[in-house]
């Protein structure tokens, strides 16, 4: 039977009293036509339009501050047009991808420009042939954004004309945004002795920080693919979601820094670590500004979602320009500076960790040759800290092939038949391990060592 409930809407029930089908709803929201659209529109687009504006007159280099600025008033007009349901109007669709498409860039200059604010703390006392060259290319990726916003800038501005909207008087805003640096800075002199941290935190930081330089090495960030070759493997191999994976884990290693290491004690005493928080802050940075870049490129440059809007922002914004500058800048040099705090990630962890000595029998039959020798440095390289093999006075750098091998020789000649391993106590672990198996002169690798498997598969 049906029955009316307290709010006037109908029920129907069935013969144990609960309701048969789902009571109606009223709709959460109620139509507003395009015309009456456009009041509320001019409104919340006027502010973003009279900050906006300033680079279509004037295309020279803005600070990070100007796009701070740029960043919080799109975020604002995107959210009201998301809230009005725009990017599912026809009339409004176009506008509402064109205010997208600036946020995407405005969030990529802000970081690239904070960056280059940056970059003389990071690296206060080395300015060397690889800076000189970053920030050359970091000037040209800066003056290239700002062409692309001043295009869909434009477009945007005179969408809104279009549709009969008033964008209001785009008179100049006091601020001065010219500056892309700060001459001036506070003196450092905060009393780093109140604070106090544990080595564990430096270790951990410098040993998560070497495992995500390897998987960028191993994922070829540094390679420079052409525009084309890159488009080939957009999504497959690079996409939005791997790059943000990689730019959080550097944003999580620089909050732990930043919570338990950066002025204190143990920061002091090794300048290495304040090294290693640059090269964790510098590919972030170019990581989240890839991020944005790639996310504009899936969005406006594949074949999925085909739409009029697509094809307008596509003349405004050349694809290849946006791969040569995920290639070519963004993915390069985030690679470049992450395998540059790879070995000081290593010294750190082979200052902080935990040593010891260990003697171990040499291969048989033939002693330290070339695979022995290859499969006792990749124990070392997993492990990333520095281990020596000792042959009477002499120490060799167990990281090294070579060096194994005139080590080798030297033990055969004084007729030796065991040597000794000095370094990090995990790695001296794994190498008893391997030398309880004969250094796999087999080739059948314990399990405990999988990883050699892994790491000669990819060599060869």
């Amino acid at each position: 039977m049906a029955t009316v409930s307290d709010k006037g809407e109908k029920e129907t029930q069935n013969s144990k009293g609960a309701p048969a089908t789902p009571p109606f709803r009223r709709p959460l929201h109620k139509i507003i036509s395009e015309d009456a659209f456009k009041e509320p529109l001019q409104k919340r687009a006027r502010p973003f339009f009279r900050i906006a504006s300033l680079i279509i007159k004037n295309p020279s280099m803005f600070s990070a501050f100007f796009y701070y600025n740029v960043m919080s008033e799109v975020e604002k007009l995107q959210n009201f047009l998301h809230d009005y349901g725009a990017a599912e109007n026809k009339t409004w669709h176009h506008f509402s991808e064109l205010i997208s498409s600036v946020r995407n860039f405005s969030v990529a200059a802000f970081e690239l420009c904070h960056l280059i604010n940056r970059y003389g703390d990071y690296f206060a006392d080395e300015q060397d042939d690889i800076s000189e060259e970053f920030l050359s290319h970091a000037f040209e990726a800066v003056d290239f954004i700002n062409h692309i916003e001043i295009g869909l800038v434009s477009e945007a501005l005179a969408e809104l004309k279009r549709q009969g909207c008033d964008p209001g008087d785009m008179e100049d805003i006091s601020y001065s945004f010219g500056e892309i640096g700060q001459e001036f800075k506070l003196p450092r002199n905060i009393d780093m002795e109140q604070h106090a941290t544990s080595e564990s935190w430096g270790r951990r930081i410098a040993e998560t920080y070497r495992k995500l330089a390897l998987k960028m090495h191993r994922d070829k960030y540094g390679s420079r693919p052409s525009p084309e070759e890159l488009a080939e493997i957009i999504p497959s191999r690079f996409n939005e979601t791997k790059v943000k994976v990689l730019e959080n884990s550097l944003h999580g290693l620089q909050s732990e820094y930043d919570t338990h290491i950066r002025q204190t004690e143990i920061e002091r005493k090794n300048p290495e670590l304040i090294k290693l928080r640059a090269c964790i802050a510098i590919p972030m940075h170019l990581l989240e500004m890839a991020r944005w870049n790639i996310h504009f490129y899936e969005r406006h440059e594949n074949e999925a979602h085909v739409h009029e809007s697509q094809k307008k922002i596509s003349e405004i914004v050349d694809r290849n320009s946006v791969l040569k500058l995920l290639s070519n800048f963004a993915f390069y040099y985030s690679h470049k500076y992450i395998m540059k705090g790879k070995p000081i990630a290593e010294k750190i962890m082979s200052k902080f960790v935990k040593k010891g000595e260990i003697e171990l029998p040499i291969p048989q039959p033939a002693g330290f040759h070339a695979r022995p020798a290859y499969y006792v440095t990749l124990v070392v390289e997993e492990h990333g800290t520095d281990v020596f093999l000792k042959v009477g006075n002499r120490k060799f750098d167990a990281r090294s092939v070579l060096d194994l091998l005139e080590a080798g020789g030297m033990a055969a000649d004084e007729g030796m038949e065991t040597v000794i391993f000095t370094g990090d106590a995990r790695t001296l672990a794994d190498l008893r391990i391997l030398a309880d198996h004969n250094y796999c002169e087999d080739e059948k690798i314990p399990k405990e060592l999988n990883y050699i498997r892994v790491a000669r598969n990819i060599m060869t």
